[in-house]
C-alpha cells in the first residue's frame, strides 16, 4: 500500500506526456500508395487516452524523426499542444 501511495504521488507531478509516433502511436508499419503517397495507421485508442489526459490537465507532444502531413494532422484532431 505504501508503494501504491508513493506511485501516485510521483504521478500527481507529471505535467506533459511526449509521444514518439512510429511504434508508439502507430502499429509502426508505413503504407505506400499506387502513386507512392504514404499512410501512418493511428490507434484510435490512443487518440483517446490522449483526450483524457488533456482534458485532466496533461500537456500532450509529439516527437518525430521526420516531417509528415499525417502526424501534422492528427496533432491539429488531437489539439496536442506541440508536434
Amino acid at each position: 500500500m505504501e508503494q501504491m501511495a508513493g506511485a501516485l504521488e510521483r504521478a500527481r507531478k507529471i505535467r506533459l506526456v511526449i509521444f514518439d509516433v512510429d511504434g508508439v502511436l502507430t502499429d509502426g508499419g508505413i503504407y505506400v500508395g499506387a502513386e507512392g503517397e504514404l499512410y501512418k495507421p493511428f490507434f484510435c485508442r490512443d487518440g483517446l487516452g490522449i483526450t483524457v489526459a488533456r482534458k485532466n490537465g496533461l500537456k500532450t507532444a509529439i516527437i518525430t524523426g521526420r516531417q509528415s502531413a499525417q502526424v501534422k494532422r492528427r496533432g491539429e484532431e488531437l489539439r496536442i499542444d506541440a508536434v
